[in-house]
């Protein structure tokens, strides 16, 4: 075999080799998964024509919110969790407020997590309409597992904020740290734990936002705990989701932004 032959068969040899590598696959936080099987016994909990799979109702639900605001200006998109859910659906007066004089879209769900999140927006909740304001909060329900990596969710939030970018391009994107969690002044084992985890998911996110300035970082998180540094009822009766007054908490904390004109 000629020299060049057996140069040619080496390169040959050596792209085989380098393409037959394994590719490195991003956590299970940071991959698309959806909830269209989830039940509840909680008929009040979107209700729809799926039934009691309410996961399926709300998907339906927020999507036909979607075609009615096709071509059109939403002041603020929530995309999260059940801490954004709850606002609409257990707090409508606060929610009022929030939304007098401006288009508000709702798109939390009820224990999602980054990789739910990551679903929705691929399956179009940020298509066919132009957000001013993007608000992000997610990952305490990833955090709720004794198994989870925070550094795991910390890159679920960064590939949803990839997708929010690519989606809406013009948004302005609020990236909130999770919010404290367990009422003061025992706050549950559990709740501990998952508080631990997320404190270590924030400072990681702090960081990311830091390095990216088109992000609007906000933490009011101070503003959400006493002395003792845990969550009051009066805020968090639950210790996870806001009280009237923890969100009202919430809304001053973002309309200042959510309202100024874009540069």
């Amino acid at each position: 075999m000629s020299k060049i032959k057996l140069m040619a068969f080496a390169a040959i040899c050596a792209a085989t080799a380098f393409g037959a590598e394994k590719k490195v696959q991003p956590p299970y936080e940071a991959t698309a998964v959806g909830k269209l099987e989830s039940r509840t016994k909680d008929k009040t909990r979107c209700p729809g024509i799926f039934g009691d799979y309410w996961w399926a109702n709300r998907f339906l639900d927020r999507h036909q919110q979607i075609e009615k605001l096709k071509g059109k200006t939403v002041d603020l998109v929530l995309l999260g969790d059940s801490i954004m859910h709850f606002w609409e659906w257990k707090q409508p007066k606060s929610w009022s407020k929030l939304t007098d004089g401006r288009t508000v879209l709702n798109l939390g769900y009820g224990g999602d997590r980054t990789e739910n999140v990551i679903w929705r927006v691929q399956h179009g909740e940020l298509d066919g309409y132009k957000a001013r304001n993007i608000v992000l909060m997610i990952g305490t329900n990833n955090n709720s597992a004794d198994t989870t990596d925070p550094a795991n969710v910390a890159k679920g939030v960064e590939a949803i904020v990839a997708l929010v970018k690519a989606k809406q391009p013009d948004a302005r994107l609020i990236l909130h740290p999770i919010f404290p969690r367990g009422n003061s002044p025992k706050p549950s084992k559990h709740h501990a734990a998952a508080r631990s985890r997320n404190d270590k998911t924030n400072a990681l996110l702090k960081e990311f936002a830091a390095k990216h300035p088109e992000i609007v970082w906000i933490d009011f998180g101070e503003k959400l705990v006493d002395a003792s540094g845990w969550v009051p009822k009066g805020l968090m009766r639950d210790g996870i989701h806001p009280s009237a007054a923890g969100y009202d908490v919430w809304m001053d904390a973002i309309l200042p932004v959510v309202d100024a004109k874009a540069k």
